[in-house]
């Protein structure tokens, strides 16, 4: 997911937009720039929020003769992955709007955004469902391959208050859609136990989320100080209530 996100911020190429914008006086592009950096500083800090609590989880699990005992409120971190899903469909739509935005500033800018982009943000309203599920899915890598693993598997951790009373082997079937090929899915709830913390130390270890968290916290300051170098505090905030209006939401 971290991967995901960076991946797309990344080919947002802030320097060219913000330049092309500022040219030709488009404030409007430059709403959309900073409303995208403000809802990546959300989705990075909640993302930070969740990591905590996660490893704070797995460290002081205890197993015992009654099951596990751990600190780690799964209707709270299900809520959380919920806010990340409406933080994502937010971004979601920003880009899009972005991409719009490009079209008055240079057609061509625009169209060779929109190769890279568009089939990536649908990956994005993937993601934004497994969340509302109360779904993290675990797999850190490009949009080529999320939200598989580089092996090919489909890894997600499932918080629900209760254990789940569905038939498993039919909610892993129908979980990811079939490409006509081999599908292996890992959807391991936080009431399996045992399997639900060697799977959170599976991620810890070879995933690396707190490493690729702070590259994107690099990436997001690093657009800050693009923004704030190129633009007044007036062009950012002159048209933000406009972008706010048309797209019919606020962060």
């Amino acid at each position: 997911m971290l991967e995901l996100l960076r991946f797309l911020l990344e080919k947002l190429d802030f320097v060219a937009i913000a330049d092309a914008a500022r040219k030709r006086g488009n404030r409007r592009a430059a709403a959309q720039l900073h409303l995208i950096l403000v809802q990546s500083y959300e989705i990075v800090e909640l993302y930070g929020v969740l990591l905590d609590e996660l490893r704070a989880a797995l460290e002081g699990h205890q197993r015992a003769d009654d099951g596990h005992r751990f600190l780690l409120n799964p209707s709270r971190i299900a809520h959380l992955l919920v806010r990340q899903s409406s933080n994502l469909s937010v971004i979601e739509t920003l880009i899009g709007g972005l991409l719009d935005e490009l079209r008055i500033l240079d057609n061509a800018f625009a169209e060779a955004y929109r190769e890279i982009i568009p089939g990536k943000c649908s990956i994005l309203v993937e993601a934004e469902g497994l969340l509302a599920e109360g779904r993290l899915p675990l797999a850190e890598t490009g949009p080529d391959a999320f939200p598989a693993t580089a092996d090919g598997e489909y890894r997600t951790l499932w918080f629900t208050p209760e254990p789940p009373q569905e038939d498993r082997e039919q909610v892993e079937q129908h979980l990811y859609p079939w490409n006509g090929g081999p599908k292996t899915v890992v959807d391991v709830n936080i009431h399996d136990g045992d399997a639900f913390f060697r799977e959170l130390d599976r991620y810890f270890r070879t995933e690396d989320p707190v490493g690729r968290l702070h590259k994107l916290e690099e990436l997001t300051e690093r657009y800050r100080k693009v923004l704030l170098q190129t633009f007044t505090l007036e062009d950012l905030l002159s048209d933000i209530s406009k972008v706010r209006k048309h797209h019919n939401w606020a962060p």
